[in-house]
């Protein structure tokens, strides 16, 4: 499952950035808030088969509070990172598409990494 969710991620990331590349030309019109799910969107898959990997481990259960730990850092991230997309959203100043997306990715990326750290200890 780790190999699985390393290649999913490098998928999504390469594809959702070349995406982002093209947007000021193709899309003009994405907002900020489009640009930023659409980085959520290239980890979001990895994050979901390393957690769905944790299901049955090869070792035994893993405690429940990995399972309540690793939904919830991405749920913080979203939160925090929203919070940050609409204060540039506000203050006026034209930011590049790729610092939304960025930020899309940061919701997301420390989830991914416990899930994946979880699922390396269970292994």
């Amino acid at each position: 499952m780790i190999t699985w969710s390393l290649i999913v991620a490098a998928l999504g990331l390469c594809g959702a950035g070349a995406l982002v590349a093209r947007t000021k030309s193709r899309w003009p019109h994405w907002g900020p808030e489009r640009l930023w799910l659409l980085g959520m969107g290239a980890l979001a898959p990895a994050w979901l088969i390393a957690f769905l990997g944790l299901l049955a481990p090869p070792t035994g259960p893993v405690p429940k509070g990995v399972f309540i730990g690793i939904p919830a850092v991405p749920f913080l991230g979203v939160i925090v990172t929203d919070t940050v997309v609409r204060h540039l959203r506000q203050s006026g100043r034209d930011h590049p598409p790729v610092t939304y997306w960025l930020l899309g990715v940061a919701a997301i990326l420390p989830g991914w990494g416990v899930a994946l750290l979880a699922l390396i200890g269970s292994t």
